[in-house]
Parts: C-alpha cells; structure tokens; sequence
C-alpha cells in the first residue's frame, strides 16, 4: 500500500500523462481541483468513494493507484500456470489462462474437469457475469436451481450472483474456457 505521498505522486503522474488539468479531473469526477491537489501533494488520503470518482476520471480503476509494483496494461500468458483446485475434488481443476492487469475485474481460464470430477455439491457465487464455452467431453452446469448440459461448441453465460457449481458427466476428460467479470473496487 503506497504512503499518502506517493498515491497522490501516483495519481498527478497519471493526470499529467494524459495532459489532464485539476480542472479537467475536476469536471470528470465531480471533486474539486482543490482536493485533488491536496491529494495530489500528499496533505490528504481520499476517501474510497473519492479516489475511486478520481480513478474512473483517469479512466482507470482505483486499484491501478495501490498497487505496490506498477503492472503492466496487457498481460499475456503463452503457457497456463499451475491449476489451482476449484473442489476437493482434484479431478476438477481451473488453470489461469492471464496473470491479470492492474486493478482488472475479469478472470480468464481453462477448466479441465475428468470423468467424475464435480464442483457439486460445492457451488460458489460472486458478483459480476460468468460464461463459458465448451471445448471438450460433456459438462453439467447448475445455475440456482437450473440444470444445463452442455456439450462441445456449446456455450453459457449466467449471473454470478446465482450459486453455481458444474460437473464432467462424461466418459471423457472435459476441457472448456470460461471467463468470469467481478464488479466493485
């Protein structure tokens, strides 16, 4: 987490990069320029509520500020990473297709279920959308207290709010991509 002196470094850099006045900043974001530059010089910590109007101002999300090492804007990954375990179950695992960007809300990845792996009765929930798109094998997809089967080239988008898990019901190893978009700060 950045001192106050360098959060508000961080955010007159970003400011002047895009050749933006306090004035500008201020018209965008509803603060006015002379708390802004009190920010800017490191007098004042904004509230949540402020630096995130001033973030989406810069056209960018109030994490980008915080971060402790600058992230760059385009992540790539030419190899998965390591799984992670979406279950105890380790015949349903998730493999990160990004590593992510700087205050970034959407989640990108492979998900390898084997015959018998299940994310039920484990289900999950968050805010934001999810989908995905099978690729491989069969999959069984609860969304609150709907069913879906899906086979290759199908595809699902549902809320994420709605509790949600999904099972291989194949003979055969499932592979499909899914991409989940968080909302908030």
């Amino acid at each position: 987490m950045p001192t106050k002196v360098e959060l508000g470094k961080r955010i007159r850099e970003e400011r002047l990069r895009q050749a933006l006045t306090l004035k500008d900043v201020q018209s965008r974001s509803g603060i006015s320029a002379t708390h802004i530059s009190q920010i800017e010089r490191g007098i004042t910590w904004p509230t949540v509520n402020v630096l995130d109007k001033i973030a989406k101002a810069l056209a960018k999300h109030a994490s980008f500020f915080l971060e402790d090492v600058e992230l760059p804007d385009v992540c790539t990954m030419p190899q998965p990473g390591s799984p992670l375990v979406l279950s105890e179950n380790p015949r349903l695992v998730l493999q990160p297709l990004t590593t992510g960007i700087p205050g970034g809300r959407l989640h990108f990845y492979m998900l390898v279920a084997h015959p018998g792996g299940e994310g039920f009765p484990y289900t999950h929930f968050h805010e934001g959308d999810e989908c995905g798109y099978v690729l491989s094998g069969k999959l069984e997809v609860k969304v609150g207290e709907e069913v879906y089967k899906l086979e290759p080239g199908d595809a699902i988008h549902f809320n994420g709010t709605k509790p949600h898990g999904i099972r291989n019901i194949g003979t055969e190893v499932s592979q499909s991509v899914w991409a989940a978009f968080s909302l908030g700060l």
